[in-house]
């Protein structure tokens, strides 16, 4: 074999090892990349689940509601409209005076009332409105505590705080310590979370809304860019000049 001959050949030799080295590489560093995505979406979810399970769960408390005909339906006629237009956060209100009967100040009765979410009256409307014939019943309900007894329930206030560290107050603290101790608070699942949009109560909001504008999303994003990423390449191997921009691409 002549000398030019062998140089050749060592040449193509020495140009496949480089080529096999460079991929070996490049199949290290996306390996690398994968290892490392996947590292990240692991920490995302470990730090979402660790911080954000409690939102599976959500506090009520247990009260004794009189749906009084004289407030719901004074006409007793069971009319929708009427049914629809009745107070019953006020009725939920009575029946936290009812267990707290020495509550009387106007201030105080202020801080009783905000243990209940603004958006429990509107589930006993609906309620009472699929079956009128609730009305004038006594009922023990659980109804949606408010989003700051939530947290103290669940853990994320400090009780031991001083009151200005917080945003329960003593007074509210005593009533919430009085529920529990007559096993008047619960936590159950948040069916709401999954099943609610957008709210201005933090305890009546849930993701639902989120999940249907990602989904929407979705569905413009694959409609813009399917057509296009097809179209694209059919140009790039069939009419596009070849030079180093195009294969680049």
């Amino acid at each position: 074999m002549s000398s030019h001959a062998k140089g050749v050949k060592e040449r193509v030799a020495e140009g496949i090892a480089r080529r096999y080295r460079r991929e070996r590489n490049f199949r290290l560093a996306g390996l690398g990349a994968v290892l490392v995505g996947m590292s990240f979406l692991g920490f995302f979810f470990y730090t979402l689940i660790g911080n954000g399970y409690t939102a599976f769960l959500q506090t009520h408390i247990q009260l004794d509601v009189e749906l009084s005909a004289e407030v719901i339906d004074p006409d007793g006629e069971r009319d929708p409209q009427v049914l629809g237009r009745a107070d019953y956060q006020g009725v939920i209100r009575n029946a936290l005076r009812a267990r707290f009967p020495d509550v009387t100040s106007r201030n105080d009765l202020r801080e009783l009332f905000a243990l209940v979410s603004p958006g429990a009256g509107f589930e006993l409307r609906s309620d009472v409105l699929s079956d009128p014939e609730l009305v004038g019943e006594v009922l023990s309900l659980r109804v949606v505590a408010d989003d700051d007894v939530d947290m103290l329930i669940k853990g994320h206030m400090d009780r031991a705080a001083d009151e200005s560290q917080r945003r329960i107050s003593d007074r509210q603290l005593g009533w919430i310590e009085q529920l529990e101790a007559d096993g008047s608070v619960s936590r159950r699942f948040n069916h709401r979370f999954f099943t609610s949009g957008d709210s201005r109560d933090p305890e009546m909001s849930g993701i639902w809304s989120a999940v249907v504008g990602s989904f929407f999303m979705l569905l413009v994003t694959l409609a813009l860019s399917f057509p296009l990423g097809v179209a694209t390449a059919i140009y790039l191997e069939e009419f596009a000049p070849k030079n180093r921009w195009t294969d680049l691409i």
